[in-house]
């Protein structure tokens, strides 16, 4: 099993973090949060890191944040380009203008697609990680109706876009993320067509509870957008059992991946603190069969005050999960 780290926090985070060190400690993949307003003036800095990275033998991925919100997991991620082009934003179900750009707006795409073209141009990487791509929807009101998104349902369906999130409306808007996802690789893939798309959805619940179609997961893996399939397993927060939790999400996730034989990549998270079982962790993923690990990450597991007393233990751990079978 290879075991990762990702690494939020922007370039501040990447100044102050030793790829040798991280390689020492196991570590055989970083995912680097790309920010977008960050990148706009210090893209230089994540790029010399990922060169560090590599010469340190691990292996990087890009995860583009913020970019017109659409990837924002943190809603409190800036977006220099929602705050500069409101007309772009997505309508939801009131009539009213929220700060997410459309994914179907021609405009946002174009932006997108050559921001990500950029990137990959300018960060050496094996793949970029697209985390949690998602649509608005707070308080009963989803998006997006904007006259794009209204003249793709009307084009597919032959009838108007409802007002009501009915199962059709949920359908659509997943169709859309899907969309997006394949705009998404495309323009990395136009760089090198090496570089891999690793796709992170919504979990099913969470995809419920976003208004998508419930039935997310095995459509992202199935998608030519989808190189690999990213899952990341919330147990701590879902007051699960970590053992069961983990166990079922690797299930899952290769089941959906089975047909098309693509890898999967699972995420937890971690500390030095007890309660978070990060040792116990390793042992389950590998003993679950997992091939890939991700830890997130940094700011609770690296960063933190413990680590260094952490630090030992958690090498052992990581160098007994990795040991071939």
């Amino acid at each position: 099993m290879r075991v990762g780290l990702s690494i939020g926090g922007g370039v501040s985070a990447m100044e102050r973090l030793e790829p040798r060190d991280l390689a020492a400690d196991g570590f055989a993949s970083v995912f680097m949060a790309c920010y977008e307003d960050e990148m706009r003036w210090h893209a230089q800095t994540a790029a010399d890191f990922a060169r560090s990275c590599q010469s340190a033998g691990l292996e990087v991925f890009v995860v583009p944040i913020g970019y017109g919100r659409v990837f924002d997991p943190d809603p409190s991620t800036e977006s220099l380009y929602v705050r500069e082009h409101s007309r772009n934003w997505q309508v939801d179900s009131r009539g009213r203008r929220v700060p997410k750009a459309c994914p179907n707006n021609p405009a946002f795409l174009e932006w997108f697609s050559s921001n990500m073209r950029t990137l990959a141009w300018l960060v050496e990487c094996s793949g970029f990680l697209w985390d949690e791509p998602a649509l608005y929807f707070a308080r009963g009101a989803w998006a997006c109706r904007c006259e794009w998104c209204q003249r793709h349902f009307f084009a597919e369906r032959q009838h108007q876009l409802p007002l009501e999130l009915d199962s059709d409306v949920a359908r659509f808007r997943r169709d859309t993320l899907l969309m997006f996802l394949l705009a998404a690789a495309a323009a990395i893939q136009a760089v090198d067509r090496r570089l891999l798309s690793v796709v992170m959805p919504l979990s099913t619940a969470s995809s419920r509870e976003a208004g998508l179609a419930a039935d997310t997961l095995g459509p992202v893996a199935e998608s030519s957008a989808t190189d690999a399939l990213s899952v990341y397993v919330p147990w701590q927060t879902q007051g699960r059992d970590m053992e069961v939790a983990l166990t079922t999400a690797a299930e899952d996730a290769r089941a959906a991946t089975r047909k098309n034989h693509k890898p999967v990549v699972l995420w937890i998270g971690g500390s030095p603190h007890p309660r978070d079982k990060l040792l116990e962790a390793l042992t389950v993923a590998r003993r679950a069969d997992v091939q890939h690990l991700v830890i997130a990450g940094h700011q609770t597991l690296t960063a933190s005050a413990a680590y260094e007393r952490f630090r030992p233990a958690l090498a052992r751990a990581i160098a007994q999960a990795s040991r071939p079978r």
